[in-house]
């Protein structure tokens, strides 16, 4: 299923529209729903969900080689966003925002993982991204306060 921008993306343009001409963010949830080729924002939404349900269940059990592609490094990249927000959200940085623009899952999700770990159990893997990221929220939230 291909969008013109993932899904926060494009509640964050109906809100912008909605803002702008002065209508419901249902209806411009609905305009932008439109834009993109569905009848309503909900169609929009469930259609999404199911595609990401199916592509979900088709994840390796293993992983065999690197770089990770695909959903598998959607996957491996959300869950690294997740983690760090998680964790950040935990500190007191004088700068979360600042912390949040440094961060870059792609380059963590490729320093994790590394050749002579494979192969890996897929769960496995996820599980350490979650498991090294409060060293990385600390370094992001330290550099930002450096800044200040």
């Amino acid at each position: 299923m291909k969008l013109s921008a993932s899904i926060p993306k494009l509640k964050s343009q109906a809100k912008r529209k909605a803002k702008e001409d002065g209508i419901l963010l249902a209806e411009a949830l609905n305009h932008i729903a439109k834009r993109e080729g569905f009848d309503s924002w909900s169609l929009l939404a469930r259609k999404f969900e199911e595609h990401e349900a199916a592509q979900r269940q088709e994840l390796p059990k293993t992983i065999t080689e690197l770089p990770l592609t695909g959903f598998l490094r959607k996957e491996a990249v959300s869950t690294a966003n997740e983690a760090f927000a998680r964790a950040l959200g935990r500190m007191e940085a004088r700068n979360p925002r600042d912390a949040r623009r440094t961060w870059d899952a792609e380059a963590y999700v490729d320093r994790v993982l590394t050749p002579d770990m494979l192969p890996i159990d897929t769960d496995y893997a996820l599980s350490l991204f979650e498991s090294f990221i409060v060293m990385e929220a600390i370094d992001a939230a330290v550099d930002a306060d450096a800044e200040d």
